[in-house]
């Protein structure tokens, strides 16, 4: 019986783990192969302060949480700032470095022997030896992490997360921080997987570098993907799964030399079927979606609190851009008056996608300034930008496909107090007043632009002209005082054009100054009050939109003709 409580306690320390990686992997989208080396530093600290200082345990669980945590959000710095596969290598090579250093330190770690002896916890006079006297310890350390990473899943610092994992750049574009939301994620979620270490080392009384390797850091992957990725059930199940499975192979009667080649084997098999057949996991990550948003309602805010009161005046002097020797900008200036809608128009290639890029802050100029009702916003980052009223769309739409409908425009909505991780968990009646607020807000531009009844499905079901919808009723939701929409009535059928040329119209009306790129003239003759023509990177004509079409030069330039 003593065997089998080990083996729910050894799942219950996994479990807690596998969730801290999970905050990352499965709700940020970053593939850490750096959470064996937190997870032995949790374990070295609470070791060394328990038999070095003779520090109590909840002490020193609680400095093995908090160095753990600062060590992963200052060792992820340089991580952040790289993106895909160079993620991977760069914590890859944190955790080489870490594993390095356990074997190499002597002194401290004891190396490849280890450190022996490590103080059993005593918590209220009760000394913990056994493995039944650890069960609840573990089963209380573990539904405290459980509750703690689903208070962040489901609330706007999860959505956030979310976003960032399906897009980066139009998440930013929203307003968001995301250096200071992935800082943060990594110190939770290094301070997690330091609590398993602290946890680890109690247990066993003795801890050695070769249970903090790289090989560990796969399994953990493997916990987290085969479970589900974004869903902490799934973790749980994923921890049963790779860490009882060998505890059976015990019965098997094998030899031992072969036990550890069977189980790779076996979880190498797992892996390779659950990629081909299931690749969302055991538990997706919208298991029971439906029934959970069966029915969803919520009170739309008025018209009249969707739209900031005052539109606001962006100008551009003098921008240039080079890319590689060639000028695809070259000293464009250019003015969009509160209140009015002016297009920019061209041909392919003459840069006026560029041209936004520059005004929004996602291209740094090579010369030339912007300003955003007076004030200079040319060295700001684009979340800066937003942040100010200044908010775009994307020419290939770009919505969080693998998120509710409601979710995109949540997530937009700004000052969310559940934003923020201190008052997520310490004021929880902020965060929700907040919360309702939003959700309020959510549905109100929804419902402007006629996606209120497709609010509980994911994005990835909508249309492509319900996706440009959704991508206009998330950029509203930022609040902007100019928006900039990237080719609004691209792609879609007359009915559409319509639909969303009467959108801009009433969003000119409720105040917002509209810039737009569009490749199709009508639309622009009919929504647009003037209009910018680019020509290889340079505005060679502004004025009324039904000047420009008639001037024959322009129509050379435009139609190749």
């Amino acid at each position: 019986m003593e065997f089998w409580v080990h083996v729910v306690d050894t799942v219950l320390i996994f479990t807690i783990l596998g969730l801290s990686l999970n905050l990352v992997l499965g709700f940020s989208g970053l593939a850490s192969m750096a959470h064996a080396a937190f997870f032995g530093l949790g374990a070295y600290a609470a070791a060394l302060l328990s038999a070095g200082l003779g520090w109590p345990f909840p002490l020193n669980l609680a400095a093995a949480i908090l160095v753990t945590g600062a060590v992963a959000a200052v060792a992820a710095l340089p991580a952040l700032r790289v993106r895909g596969e160079y993620v991977i290598l760069l914590t890859l090579a944190l955790q080489m470095f870490a594993y390095g250093l356990m074997l190499s330190w002597v002194e401290l770690t004891g190396g490849r022997t280890g450190l022996p002896g490590i103080p059993r916890p005593v918590i209220f006079g009760w000394k913990l030896v056994t493995p039944p006297d650890f069960l609840p310890l573990l089963l209380g350390a573990a539904a405290v992490t459980f509750l703690v990473c689903r208070r962040i899943a489901n609330s706007p610092y999860g959505r956030v997360l979310k976003a960032l994992r399906e897009d980066e750049a139009a998440t930013t574009a929203l307003g968001k921080n995301v250096l200071a939301f992935r800082v943060s994620l990594f110190a939770v979620s290094g301070g997690i997987a330091g609590a398993a270490g602290g946890l680890f080392a109690h247990y066993h009384a003795f801890i050695n570098p070769f249970s903090f390797s790289l090989d560990q850091s796969i399994f953990l992957i493997a916990v987290v993907t085969l479970g589900g990725t974004a869903n902490l059930w799934g973790t749980a199940v994923g921890a049963l799964l790779f860490v009882g499975v060998p505890e059976l192979l015990r019965f098997l009667y094998l030899q031992q030399d072969i036990v550890a080649p069977v189980r790779n084997l076996i979880f190498g098999l797992l892996l390779v079927a659950f990629m081909r057949f299931r690749p969302q996991g055991i538990i997706p990550e919208y298991a029971g979606l439906e029934r959970r948003l069966a029915g969803l309602k919520a009170e739309a805010a008025p018209v009249g609190e969707l739209f900031r009161s005052a539109a606001r005046k962006l100008a551009a002097t003098g921008l240039s851009r080079s890319f590689g020797g060639i000028q695809a900008v070259r000293g464009v200036d250019l003015e969009l008056r509160p209140g009015e809608v002016v297009a920019l128009v061209g041909p392919n290639g003459a840069g006026k996608t560029t041209v936004f890029n520059l005004l929004t802050g996602f291209l740094r100029p090579d010369a030339g300034r912007v300003y955003l009702n007076g004030e200079d916003i040319t060295r700001l980052s684009p979340w800066q930008r937003a942040r100010r009223g200044l908010v775009r769309t994307f020419q290939d739409v770009r919505v969080f496909q693998r998120m509710t409908v409601l979710d995109n425009v949540l997530v937009a909505v700004p000052n969310q107090s559940g934003e923020n991780l201190l008052s997520l968990f310490f004021r929880p009646g902020k965060v929700a007043a907040d919360e309702k607020v939003a959700r309020a807000l959510a549905f109100g531009y929804l419902q402007f632009v006629g996606l209120a009844d497709r609010a509980g499905v994911l994005a990835e079901s909508l249309s492509f002209g319900e996706q440009k919808l959704l991508a206009l009723a998330r950029a509203l939701a930022v609040r902007p005082t100019v928006i900039l929409l990237d080719e609004p009535a691209s792609g879609v059928d007359p009915q559409w054009v319509e639909r969303m040329l009467d959108l801009i119209r009433r969003l000119r009306d409720a105040g917002c100054t509209v810039g737009l790129v569009e490749h199709n003239l009508e639309a622009v003759r009919a929504v647009a009050d003037r209009a910018y023509f680019l020509e290889a990177g340079q505005v060679v004509a502004s004025g009324r939109p039904e000047e420009l079409v008639r001037d024959r030069r322009l129509a050379e330039i435009y139609f190749g003709v």
